[in-house]
């Protein structure tokens, strides 16, 4: 869980890599900020219930040429949540266009206290190898990015965090001192990112494509404690296949290379890719994986999803086996929340190799 934003959280990013709050977003496009603060509720299996609140400030920034449109919604945002396995986080996030959308800036500053599990590496990990643990974390990203066209933006960012305090209540691994990262340390990284946007709605698209590339490279010389190169892909597809039913797809790539800490590796499973499984059960190097969805309206505000996935977590190619490859199917329910902006509440149910799971969230898994 590391690195994935709450699954009811984080507002509107408009590039699409986050996700969006209930009852925040204006539904009038030419209006140009307001003020919101909400509770948040959510379960996965990694936290089980959580609480919290958060508060957004929104607005938009001006359009000095006819050619451009009024830019998209920008925000600054903070929040707090306590989950049922007593792990806190206090974030604060911003996405910010410039007037004409020419730039795009974006970070968060976090503070996490997490209780969480560790079953080894590796993609054929067993349960009972689980093992206890406990961290801090202070982190602090920042993203800068120029549009060079209607839906594509690129630029630079830079991580820098730090873990700490590591606790651990069983003799196994994490206590040898074998894994990367078993003690914590600094994470210092520069990177590029490159995002593609024709999507029609970045809640809830009917139709369009999205996609991400990043690449991010941690080193001493930068400050951190590891040395090691991550390389990221993203691509969705949409289609409505008939009124109201859609058929979304989701793929991704994830590949580090180096001194690799077990925070940081690859993971199968969680509330967006591979649902059915915890996030942090399966986790090493790698992880290709792909998912496709069918989006289908029931009564009125109520909806239906199906959806199947395949993928797995691998050091090397020879890794990947049929009898172990990960699978993922199920279904959920939706209830739109807003219906002019497609905000939806979901809970969904997903079945994997020995493994099953429901999340309840606000917006879609992609």
């Amino acid at each position: 869980m590391g690195n994935r934003l709450f699954t009811v959280s984080v507002f509107v990013l408009l590039l699409g890599v986050s996700k969006s709050y209930a009852g925040v977003l204006p539904t009038d496009s030419s209006k140009r900020e307001g003020f919101a603060v909400i509770p948040l509720l959510y379960y996965t299996p990694d936290t089980r219930f959580a609480l919290g609140a958060a508060g957004v400030y929104y607005f938009r920034t001006k359009s000095t040429r006819d050619s451009v449109p009024v830019p998209r919604l920008s925000y600054i945002q903070a929040l707090a949540d306590y989950t049922q396995n007593r792990q806190l986080d206090l974030w604060a996030v911003w996405s910010v266009f410039t007037n004409n959308e020419d730039y795009l800036l974006r970070g968060e500053m976090r503070y996490r206290n997490f209780p969480d599990r560790f079953y080894g590496v590796g993609n054929n990990s067993s349960e009972v190898d689980r093992e206890r643990y406990y961290y801090d974390l202070v982190s602090f990203k920042a993203l800068f990015m120029k549009r060079f066209g209607k839906h594509l933006f690129a630029g630079f960012d830079y991580h820098l965090r730090r873990e700490y305090n590591f606790e651990y209540y069983e003799d196994k691994n994490l206590v040898l001192g074998t894994i990367p990262g078993y003690a914590g340390g600094i994470g210092s990284a520069l990177g590029g990112v490159v995002t593609f946007d024709s999507r029609d709605n970045v809640i809830n698209a009917y139709k369009g494509r999205f996609f991400e590339f990043s690449s991010y490279f941690f080193n001493q010389a930068f400050g951190g404690s590891f040395n090691f190169a991550a390389i990221n892909g993203v691509y969705n597809t949409y289609t409505e296949v008939r009124p109201g039913w859609i058929l979304a797809t989701n793929s991704r790539v994830n590949l580090n290379f180096g001194e690799v800490p077990f925070l940081d590796m690859a993971k199968a499973g969680g509330e967006e890719m591979l649902r059915g499984y915890a996030a942090n059960r399966y986790r090493d190097h790698h992880f290709v994986g792909s998912q496709a969805e069918l989006r289908m309206p029931l009564y009125k505000r109520f909806g239906a999803v199906a959806f199947v996935g395949i993928g797995d977590v691998f050091r090397a190619p020879a890794d990947v086996r049929l009898d172990l490859l990960k699978y993922s199917f199920g279904g959920g329910l939706r209830y739109a929340m807003n219906k002019s902006e497609r905000l939806n509440i979901r809970l969904d149910y997903g079945i994997g190799r020995g493994s099953s799971s429901f999340y309840f969230s606000v917006t879609e898994a992609f």
